[in-house]
This record gives C-alpha cells, sequence and structure tokens, in this order.
C-alpha cells in the first residue's frame, strides 16, 4: 500500500504534515486552477466523459465490492472495470493528468483544501474561504474512488466535510 494515496487523514493531520514536509495545503482556488488550467476544461482531462482508463471512481469492481463486502447496491460512475476497488496507487491513470501534468486531480481520494467552506457569491474574489477556526467545515475538491455520479469528479465539484473527519475517500495533498 506504499504507493497508495494517503487517506483516513482528518483536516489538521493533513494540514499538520504538510508543514512539517516544508508545504502547505493548496486553496481552493489553486487546487481548481491545477485541475483545469486556464481552458477551463470540465475534468482534469478534458471534456470527455469519465471512464476506467481516465479516474479510479465507482465502476463496475466498486459496485461488486459494495454488494458482496457491504451488501449495499451501489450506482456506478462507468460502465468498466478500473482494476481497483478502493484506491489505487498513486499515477495509475496517466490519460487522465491535469492540462500541468498533474496526477489523480480526479478521483481515487478527495482531498483537503486550506479553505473553509462558505457558500459561493458570484463575486470575483481570490481565496475568500480562509478560517482559522478548528471548527469550520474545510472544502474537499477531486472526488474519491466511491463516487458514482460523474459530475464528482468535475474539476468545479466541492464537498465539505467538518475538519475531523476521516474518511476511506478522503486524502490529501501538499504544495510549496
Amino acid at each position: 500500500m506504499d504507493q497508495h494515496p494517503m487517506n483516513c487523514v482528518d483536516w489538521k493531520q493533513a494540514a499538520s504534515y504538510c508543514a512539517w514536509s516544508g508545504g502547505r495545503l493548496p486553496t481552493e482556488a489553486e487546487w481548481e486552477y491545477a485541475a483545469r488550467g486556464e481552458s477551463r476544461r470540465r475534468y482534469p482531462w478534458g471534456d470527455q466523459e469519465p471512464s476506467p482508463a481516465l479516474v479510479n471512481a465507482c465502476g463496475d469492481e466498486c459496485v461488486a465490492m459494495a454488494k458482496q463486502q457491504l451488501g449495499e447496491t451501489w450506482a456506478r460512475t462507468y460502465k468498466g472495470n478500473d482494476g481497483w476497488s478502493t484506491t489505487a496507487p498513486v499515477g495509475s491513470f496517466p490519460k487522465g493528468a491535469s492540462p500541468f501534468g498533474i496526477l489523480d486531480m480526479a478521483g481515487n481520494v478527495w482531498e483537503w483544501t486550506s479553505d473553509s467552506y462558505a457558500h459561493y457569491t458570484g463575486d470575483a474574489v481570490t481565496n475568500p474561504h480562509q478560517s482559522s477556526a478548528d471548527a469550520a467545515p474545510r472544502i474537499c475538491r477531486g472526488g474519491g474512488w466511491s463516487n458514482f455520479l460523474p459530475a464528482r469528479v468535475q474539476a468545479t465539484q466541492r464537498y465539505w466535510h467538518l475538519p475531523d473527519t476521516r474518511i476511506g475517500d478522503l486524502g490529501f495533498r501538499c504544495v510549496r
């Protein structure tokens, strides 16, 4: 599992690790720019719908795992098998790279950002949602392996979790 993304880490643990390693969590705006570039593509790889060749999301393998191990019926993001019922090794989907060549900006694990949650106002602002309050809900981007809606892996998709959330499809990446 050394090659898999770090997951089951809460926001403070992710932020602390990034600081320890000489980096930080990306802002929400930085994350989205890294995923979309200036072309405003729908997904990191472009506008093509998700497929097992582009992203680790919930395909046939994930649906089968949920049925067998959890006794649940899950929907799928796409037809086909991406080869991983949960997380995949980092970099397993090179065709899904962002315009900057950054891998895994969609699927695999949601990624914590440094921003706290707030509704978009429609005004043009830079990084408007910074909060130092430990209890403030935090923004996650990118979608995870268990996502069943194609929209969840769009480059603009955002979600929030309380900062003490630790789940299997939530992780982080550091920036410098």
